[in-house]
């Protein structure tokens, strides 16, 4: 279960199969969910990264993580 803390209540799938790049290469297969009362979306992914270097799966990039 998916929940948000601010509404409390259950979030639900919205997207299947959205990955989250992380560098150039790495990207982490996730699904996306969303709050059905504040609209708040969050992608929930697995913890094994695929090689993807040519790009081919539908992902968001992820920002730099700032220091």
């Amino acid at each position: 279960m998916v929940v948000c803390v601010e509404c409390k209540k259950e979030m639900v799938c919205v997207e299947n199969g959205l990955g989250v790049r992380y560098g150039n290469s790495h990207v982490y297969a996730g699904d996306k969910y969303q709050c059905k009362k504040c609209l708040k979306e969050i992608i929930k992914t697995n913890n094994n990264p695929i090689h993807d270097p040519e790009h081919q799966v539908k992902t968001i990039k992820m920002n730099e993580i700032e220091g």
